[in-house]
């Protein structure tokens, strides 16, 4: 993402003009009004240039409806999960703790998105169906058989659903940029979704799978292909671009990564791949009917 351009043209507003902006239910009422210099400023590299045609046009609105519906998967996920009884959970009361204090966020997030929709003068989209064996009601063979039954299990789809929504607020940017409330909003729930996901995968490295805090090619796959392998597509990517699109020589850098490592896993590690609203979408669609 060119975050930078993005930055510069925000700081150039006037502070004046910001004291003088107007009260956040007026910004939710503008959503839909936006600025091509802003716009073109947060796109990835090379997307501002394409045809009209082969960029994804969401308003605001879109975006916030989209963060809505992962919201909501996630907190379902963490309320199916606290409701069962026996001993699902570990002995150590920190594994709960964790789940509890992540379906309030999610509880909390979903009330502010959908007062923020609510004040721009729309409607949220309804809540789904969730099944998250994949089954989609029975309907077609399971992804999670065991997710309330094997802990493990759950916090693998945990992990998958959390780094994804990381993902997905990131590739919200390029929509959300023209209102300076919306964005400031998203980077905060942004910011709590990384914790969230860093902390399932802590609870799995202590109950001794091979991950890491984030997400690395060193972890143990935990997708399906052709199916849950979309929440992860691009992350691995090995090239990061200048402005005038030249490669950034990370294998020149001294960052602590010898010979070709630094490209095969020091890379991957150090940026975040956005996800896009299609891939996002398609996600969501594995555990909705």
């Amino acid at each position: 993402m060119n975050i930078l351009k993005l930055l510069a043209n925000l700081a150039e507003t006037n502070p004046e003009q910001l004291e003088q902006s107007a009260p956040r239910r007026a910004a939710l009422e503008s959503l839909g009004r936006f600025s091509a210099k802003a716009l073109a400023a947060a796109l990835p590299f090379g997307l501002a240039t394409l045809p009209a045609q082969a960029r994804t046009t969401l308003t605001i609105l879109d975006s916030l409806d989209l963060a809505l519906q992962l919201e909501r998967l996630q907190e379902a996920l963490y309320t199916r999960a606290l409701a069962v009884t026996g001993a699902f959970f570990p002995a150590d009361p920190t594994f709960r703790a964790s789940i509890l204090a992540m379906q309030r966020h999610q509880q909390q997030h979903i009330v502010l998105l959908t007062d923020a929709i609510a004040a721009s003068g729309s409607t949220a989209s309804a809540p789904a169906n969730y099944d998250f064996t994949g089954t989609k009601n029975g309907t077609q063979p399971a992804l999670f058989a065991d997710v309330f039954t094997d802990f493990d299990q759950f916090l693998r789809l945990a992990q998958l659903l959390e780094d994804a929504g990381v993902r997905a607020y990131k590739g919200q940017v390029e929509f959300l940029s023209t209102n300076d409330f919306i964005l400031q909003t998203a980077l905060q729930l942004h910011a709590t979704e990384a914790r969230h996901a860093a902390r399932i995968r802590m609870m799995r490295k202590q109950r001794g799978a091979t991950v890491k805090p984030w997400p690395s090619p060193t972890d143990t796959s935990i997708t399906v292909v052709g199916k849950t392998d979309i929440a992860y597509a691009g992350e691995d990517a090995l090239q990061q671009y200048l402005p005038d699109f030249r490669p950034v020589p990370f294998q020149l850098l001294p960052i602590g990564f010898p010979g070709s490592t630094v490209l095969t896993q020091g890379v991957p590690e150090a940026f975040d791949e956005p996800l896009t609203s299609a891939q996002a979408t398609a996600l969501l669609a594995l555990f909705t009917y």
